[in-house]
């Protein structure tokens, strides 16, 4: 099985977990099991909130798409960086400019996301 990459959250496997337990109890229930205040429960279950799973391939060289991992995060661009991120070493070899990293709706090229993780271009 893949593993799920948490791009741009600082803590997504707790947030998650915190999300999961407001299912079933009240928010300073959940502030006491964790031993956190109620607004750092209440940012976390809005941070995981506004996310999304992007499944991610990777696309280029005339062949059919390659699937990466799924990505959760709350864009597109942020999904791709962060699998660009966690698969560096494959992905610094790509030089030519027909690999793209796509969710099948929207897709970004690896030479763009190489710029993003320079710091020369800005998400």
């Amino acid at each position: 099985m893949q593993e799920v990459i948490c791009a741009g959250l600082r803590n997504g496997a707790r947030d998650q977990k915190i999300h999961d337990a407001l299912i079933y109890k009240r928010v300073i229930e959940v502030a006491r099991e964790f031993q956190l205040s109620p607004g750092t429960i209440r940012a976390a279950e809005k941070r995981i909130s506004n996310t999304s799973v992007f499944e991610l391939s990777l696309l280029g060289g005339g062949g059919s798409p390659m699937p990466i991992s799924k990505v959760v995060a709350d864009s597109f661009r942020k999904a791709a960086l962060g699998a660009y991120r966690n698969y560096h070493g494959t992905f610094r070899n790509l030089e030519l400019p027909c690999w793209v990293i796509t969710d099948s709706t929207q897709k970004i090229e690896v030479l763009e996301l190489r710029k993003i993780d320079t710091g020369e271009v800005s998400i």
